[in-house]
Formats: structure tokens, C-alpha cells, sequence
């Protein structure tokens, strides 16, 4: 009996961990580079799983696709940390990202699996695959991420270099079980693998002897090939196969791995024509401790199958190489995993947010720091319309700890000019505004850090009565906490004299204070500056003298106004009260802070 030697092809089994991984490459370490990435694979030998069906009919035993498994752990071959799990075969892979589906789409295919080839054929002409046999098997994954949507878009290959004329099997493949003389054989061979590292290289050279009860088996790497299988040991009485570990679990077809074997196999011994296939697919019973004799024959799933090996100079073509992932229905197309839907959404939120901001650092401004940005603690004083336009610029720009000081309520007027209020906000007097501020805030994204502190800033210009002394003087203590703890300040209320005071505790504490005031048609956008007192302090931007190494104080809010701050609240008409007849220009004055 003759006839071509089928293969049961790989199957892609990938943790959602892995496409977290993915994101996480693409944003921080790929950007926009399309260079292939190493990542990491494995696979185990092939089981059938038993399934107890009811008491008139007995267990069957259900094959499992042969599996490649991808993980998390798959990132971690950059920093060479290739661990596997017991009795699994670790294999290289070369990610190919996209940055677009269009690009997904039109990439060549056949020129990947080629190339892919091309360095197998290498491998195995150089020596460097006798040496480590996992380069026998490389994986390619191609795939453009969706990170908008957390759409992954993918299609796995296992490049094998195939044979035309085909390899055939000239006997029906056996069980391992029935092809050694006694079970304890079977016993010893597992002793053997559990003592050496060459299962875990994936393939080996291997030879039996029936007659010998005590040492029935020789294992050995693929280097030991002379010294194990060579012609010198046809006299000896041993049975001489070539073994790999199979994570086919089919009763018939060998998996994937043996295609490249027998390429490794034709190039490297072409005088090995007819040989005996050990595909050995019992990993799971090395890490699962001792199993006696007559329970290992009825578990044991490997098989051998004798192989005629079609050699190089009868080959049509020497490179030539498949391996496209089918889907479940056998058609060749890419797949999609659509994580979305499993995520949390405050966390989905969170990269979308670091996505849009992210991007920014890939062409325009690839210098900017937006960790610093992130750990920003702002501190917004008033929290009316230029409030809450800089709240919700600072937020798109990533910040994560806003506090608003406000001493107002909303009313029926601000939810039309002030984004971060609504109608429910204005009913029964108003809810307090920095509370209100903050609270809505949370709403829009989940996870800042953002509390609103009801607060009258005492102000120049305005008599505090005896009976108020202390609680001004509470007050004047809790804005100095506020200005200590935070790293800037932004001034947004809506008159002069409420500047003061926090103008006053941010050069005190040494902060940056930026201030934003409004005229009709006109407005004001500036930071205040700081002097260096001591030679480790450097305020951040701030010029240098020309004849000097000091820095120099930048001028304020009231640095460059001869008008002292004076009581501006009394006697305003109601087309002088802030933004009431402006609203257009609080976003741009917002937005230009």
C-alpha cells in the first residue's frame, strides 16, 4: 500500500490578552513602523478527549484541532524570556501590523509566505535548524488593529516548503502502543523524554530495540543524527526513526510540522529514502507524573508512519511554500476578533481617550511628554464658561486631577453657554457650580479625579466684617492648601479683584498661574512667571537675562495695569457681567490657555 501523505493543517488559538498586547505595540513601540515583530507561539502534542455519552452508549473519543497557542507571554520574546508551558514546543513568529485595513488588504501574501520559506530553506542549508529545530516552524500573523473600535483584524500562516511530487506513506500509519514489542516499553520512552530536554526542541533522532527489556530506547537531538540513526547502525538490531511531537490528534494524518520536517530531512540526509515517523504526541502524560503500563497503552495517542521520501533532484520546484489559515469553513480570508463588547467601558474609554493623543505623537509632536501631562494636578478658580471650556480642553488633553473653586450656582442662563451644566442643574435655585462642574465631569469620563469646592476668594476692594474675620481667614487657609497642592493654576473667574489672592499664593508657592480674562471682542491669555530663588529651583520656560544666568520674573495678571484691583462688581449693568453678551469667545480664549 502507497499512497500520499496528508497533514492536518494548524489552527490559530489566540488569548484576548495577546490583542491587549497588540494595542499596547502599536501605540508605544510600533506607531507607524510596519516592520515585521518577533513574537512567540507553542504547541503540544495532539489529544482526543473523552466524552461520556449515556448508559447505552459508551465514551467516544473526539479529536482536537491541532492548535498553535498565542498569549500575552507572546510580547515577552523581545526581552528573550521564552519560557513555554510543560511539554509544549516554543516557536518564533513575525508579526506584520498594519496601518490600514486598505493596507491589510493589498499586502502580498504569496510574497510573505515566499520569503517565509526562503529563510526556512536557509535555516535548514546553513546547519542552523539541525541546531534549533523551532526554526523549522516559523508562524506569520498579519494584522491591522482598529483601535477606535478594538476590531482586530488577522490571518495567521504556517509556511510549509511542500513537495511535488508529494511525500508518500507506504504502510498504514500504527499506533505507537501496537509498534513496540511490550507496554513497558512505552513506560521507558516517557522516562526517557521526562529526563532530557529534546521533546522541548520539538523534533529528534530516535532508535528502538525489541530485544533489549532493560534500555529499549536511544533519544537523541537532531545533531546525533549519525550517531543514532547513521547506516553504520543498520547491524545493530535497532529500529531507526525520525520523531518530532505532533499536535495532530487525527488517527491517520500527522500535523503540520512533519512537512518541514521531511524538507529538513530530504536537504540534510538524502540518503534517508524510507523512513520510519515517530509523530510522538504524548506531552500531556510527561507533566502528568507516573501512569502504569496497561493505563499508558490505552492513553497513549502517538502513531508511526512510514514515509518515502520524494528527494531534492525529483522535486518540480524547490521553494515551494503554503500555509494561509482557512476558517471554519475551510474558505482562505482573513478573520476579525471584536473585543469591545468584553471590555470594560470606563477602560474603553481610557484608550480611546490615550489613542487620540497618542496619534499626536507619531507625526506632529513626537517630543511631547504626555505622561507629565497626565500627572498634572490643575486647579481651575471659577467654574462659570471660560471654567468650563479650559476643564473640558484639559481633559482632551489627557489631564486626570482637576479641582474646581467656585462660590456660584447654576442658573436658568449657563447650561446654554456652559458645557458642563444641563437643565436638571438650574431647577430648585441652582445646584453649587464647582460641585455641579465636577460631578458632570465624571459623567464624561469616569476615571479623572475631579472634586468642586464651594468657595467665596475674599477680594480686595470689598469690606469683611468682624463677624466674617474667621471664616475669611478659614477660607484664606484652604486656597493656600489648594495652590500647595497643585502644580497649576488657572484664573477663569470674572472680575479682577477675584484674581488677586490666587494670584498672589501661586508666586508664593512658586506655581504656574495662567489667567485668561475676556473683553467684547477681545481677550487675555497669559502666564504669570516666578523667580528663581535658589540654584535648584528652575521655573519651567521662564527667559533668561541677556547678561545673565538668573531667570527672569515674567509679569502678571496685574503686573501691566496701572489700576489697582478695586471693587469692578458693583453698579455693572447686565451687558457688563462677563460672558453674558460674549459667549463665542470663551472657547477660544479656553482653548488658547
Amino acid at each position: 500500500m502507497s499512497e500520499t501523505l496528508r497533514f492536518e493543517a494548524f489552527s490559530s488559538m489566540v488569548e484576548p490578552e495577546f490583542w491587549s498586547g497588540l494595542a499596547h505595540h502599536k501605540l508605544h513601540s510600533a506607531r507607524l513602523d510596519t516592520a515585521r515583530t518577533l513574537v512567540r507561539g507553542e504547541f503540544s502534542g495532539g489529544r482526543r478527549h473523552a466524552v461520556r455519552g449515556n448508559s447505552a452508549e459508551p465514551t467516544q473519543r473526539l479529536a482536537v484541532p491541532a492548535r498553535l497557542r498565542v498569549n500575552q507571554g507572546a510580547w515577552e520574546a523581545a526581552q528573550g524570556n521564552t519560557q513555554q508551558q510543560a511539554g509544549a514546543v516554543g516557536v518564533n513568529g513575525y508579526l506584520h501590523n498594519t496601518n490600514t485595513i486598505e493596507e491589510f488588504k493589498k499586502r502580498d501574501k504569496g510574497e510573505l509566505l515566499r520569503d517565509a520559506g526562503a529563510e526556512i530553506l536557509e535555516a535548514i542549508r546553513s546547519g542552523r535548524a539541525t541546531q534549533t529545530p523551532e526554526l523549522l516552524w516559523p508562524f506569520l500573523l498579519l494584522s491591522f488593529a482598529d483601535l477606535k473600535k478594538y476590531h482586530f483584524y488577522h490571518w495567521f500562516a504556517f509556511p510549509a516548503v511542500t513537495a511535488d511530487p508529494p511525500d508518500m506513506a507506504t504502510e498504514a500509519p500504527a499506533p505507537l502502543s501496537s509498534f513496540v514489542s511490550r507496554s513497558s516499553d512505552l513506560e521507558h520512552l516517557l522516562t526517557t523524554f521526562a529526563g532530557s530536554s529534546v521533546c522541548a526542541q520539538g523534533a529528534f533522532v530516535a532508535r528502538y530495540y525489541p530485544s533489549n527489556v532493560d534500555n529499549p530506547w536511544r533519544v537523541g537531538p537532531l545533531s546525533e543524527w549519525s550517531e543514532i540513526y547513521g547506516s553504520d547502525k543498520a547491524e545493530d538490531g535497532g529500529i531507526a526513526l525520525l520523531g518530532f511531537v505532533d499536535p495532530s490528534s487525527h488517527s491517520t494524518r500527522p500535523g503540520w510540522p512533519l512537512r518541514n520536517m521531511l524538507t529538513w530531512l530530504r536537504h540534510c540526509h538524502p540518503e534517508a529514502t524510507n523512513v520510519n515517523i515517530l509523530c510522538f504526541r504524548d506531552t500531556a502524560l510527561l507533566a502528568g507524573g507516573t501512569v502504569d503500563s496497561a493505563t499508558l497503552v490505552q492513553q497513549c495517542e502517538s502513531i508511526v508512519v512510514r514515509v518515502n521520501v520524494t528527494p531534492v533532484a525529483s522535486l518540480t520546484s524547490e521553494c515551494q511554500v503554503s500555509g494561509w489559515e482557512r476558517n471554519e469553513k475551510q474558505k482562505l480570508v482573513p478573520r476579525i476578533v471584536n473585543l469591545s463588547s468584553t471590555m470594560d467601558p470606563v477602560r474603553l474609554a481610557e484608550s480611546a481617550l490615550d489613542l487620540n493623543l497618542q496619534l499626536m505623537r507619531w507625526r506632529l509632536a513626537p517630543s511631547i511628554d504626555l505622561a507629565k501631562i497626565a500627572g498634572t494636578r490643575a486647579l481651575l478658580v471659577g467654574a462659570g464658561t471660560l471654567g468650563a471650556y479650559t476643564a473640558r480642553v484639559l481633559l482632551a488633553w489627557g489631564m486626570r486631577k482637576i479641582t474646581f473653586v467656585d462660590n456660584g450656582r447654576v442658573s436658568f442662563s449657563n447650561p446654554a453657554r456652559q458645557p458642563l451644566y444641563d437643565f436638571e442643574d438650574s431647577l430648585d435655585g441652582g445646584k453649587p457650580k464647582a460641585e455641579a462642574a465636577a460631578s458632570s465631569m465624571r459623567k464624561i469620563f469616569p476615571n479623572v479625579d475631579s472634586q468642586g469646592i464651594q468657595m467665596t476668594i475674599p477680594m480686595p476692594g470689598h469690606s469683611i466684617s468682624a463677624s466674617e474675620m474667621d471664616g475669611t481667614r478659614a477660607t484664606v487657609a484652604r486656597l493656600d492648601e489648594l495652590v500647595a497642592s497643585h502644580d497649576v493654576i488657572f484664573l477663569l473667574t470674572d472680575s479682577r479683584e477675584s484674581r488677586w489672592l490666587p494670584t498672589l499664593l501661586g508666586t508664593l508657592h512658586r506655581k504656574i498661574v495662567i489667567c485668561v480674562a475676556l473683553g467684547f471682542d477681545s481677550y487675555v491669555a497669559m502666564r504669570h512667571g516666578m523667580y528663581a530663588h535658589d540654584d535648584d529651583f528652575e521655573p519651567m520656560g521662564a527667559p533668561k537675562a541677556a547678561d545673565s544666568n538668573e531667570a527672569v520674573r515674567l509679569g502678571c495678571y496685574f503686573c501691566n495695569d496701572v489700576v489697582a484691583p478695586t471693587d469692578s462688581l458693583s453698579d455693572r449693568t447686565l451687558d457688563q457681567q462677563c460672558t453674558v453678551t460674549r459667549p463665542g469667545l470663551a472657547p477660544i480664549a479656553s482653548g488658547t490657555a
